[in-house]
């Protein structure tokens, strides 16, 4: 009897294992051809730029900061998900109408020998046009981080990621139940932080150059960085955060405590703060709203590496633990 129970269990168990092996070649089969999401795209695409910049024999960044910022970007491709890369950037790369020649994309520059300059441009757009938040703001402290290394090596090299992107909603009529509630979409805590550290900003760097600075190139960062502060909080869309409830501060800050002795760190201390915010808030906002916070980022970025030579260069700007001062 038991030998017969034996005989009739074999079916089972081999129709058991013919199941298994299905489930497991499929499941071979669907992480093999199954699509590759946007947010894997950019995120691999990211990492292979950071990569381009790494293996460039221009040395332009140190190993241990693109270390740092490949392991912010998750884990390498695996090889479906390169085969679906390069998949997508064989589809994006068609002729320009106006040219007859490839378009080229972020994902296209990644696979090149790239210069740094061209790095911060691609990441940066990367950074613009991404839909998740927390990606967009890993992406801008990486291209923040290099446009900073870049300032460093050359204090006259111009700012890479600046938009002249305007903030083109249309405002609503004031009292209005609409303007009412786009003012409290508008104010969170996160965006009116760095509206204050803006005001912050510009008491510092006013008060700092009202000190005088030993070096010229030191006095030219704070100036620029003074003005960049400046044009940005009279862009509308930063504007209109110091109408919010409760109000961003404005004025009467406490400086830092070393301002009178060496104001060109103390000014640079603020700059890496008011990085730390923006970095912070880009992972909150619509990419609308991300513009203006990135040149935030990067205007801060640089004016800490000027004004804090000694200082290593955050391989994500903004990447800093705030000051309570």
């Amino acid at each position: 009897m038991a030998a017969d129970r034996s005989i009739r269990a074999w079916p089972w168990v081999i129709a058991f294992l013919a199941m298994a092996l299905v489930a497991v070649l499929a499941a071979g089969a669907w992480a093999t051809w199954r699509p590759l999401s946007e947010y894997d795209a950019a995120r691999l695409t990211a990492r292979d730029i950071v990569t381009s910049v790494d293996e460039s024999p221009r040395d332009d960044v140190p190993q241990d900061t693109t270390d740092r910022q490949l392991s912010a970007l998750g884990p390498a491709a695996t090889p479906a998900q390169r085969d679906r890369l390069e998949d997508m950037r064989g589809t994006n790369s068609g002729p320009d109408a106006t040219t007859d020649t490839p378009d080229r994309t972020p994902q296209d520059a990644a696979t090149a020998d790239t210069d740094l300059t061209t790095a911060i441009t691609r990441m940066t757009e990367l950074a613009t046009d991404q839909e998740d938040p927390d990606l967009a703001a890993t992406m801008a402290g990486i291209a923040a981080s290099w446009s900073a290394e870049v300032t460093r090596q050359d204090g006259t090299a111009q700012p890479l990621m600046q938009n002249d992107v305007s903030d083109e909603r249309a405002p609503a009529d004031a009292g209005s139940q609409e303007a009412e509630a786009e003012v409290t979409e508008r104010c969170t805590p996160e965006l009116t932080a760095v509206a204050t550290q803006i005001d912050r900003a510009l008491f510092t760097a006013q008060s700092a150059n009202a000190r005088g600075t030993d070096f010229s190139e030191t006095a030219r960062a704070l100036t620029e960085w003074q003005e960049s502060m400046q044009r940005i909080q009279d862009h509308p869309a930063v504007e209109s955060l110091y109408e919010c409830e409760p109000r961003p501060a404005r004025g009467g800050y406490e400086l830092p405590r070393d301002i009178a002795d060496d104001p060109e760190a103390a000014s640079g201390e603020v700059a890496q703060d008011v990085s730390a915010y923006a970095q912070g808030a880009i992972s909150t906002v619509t990419p609308v709203e991300r513009v203006w916070l990135m040149e935030v980022l990067e205007s801060s970025a640089r004016a800490h590496a000027l004004l804090q030579p000694s200082d290593p260069v955050p391989a994500l700007a903004g990447e800093h633990q705030v000051s309570d001062r």
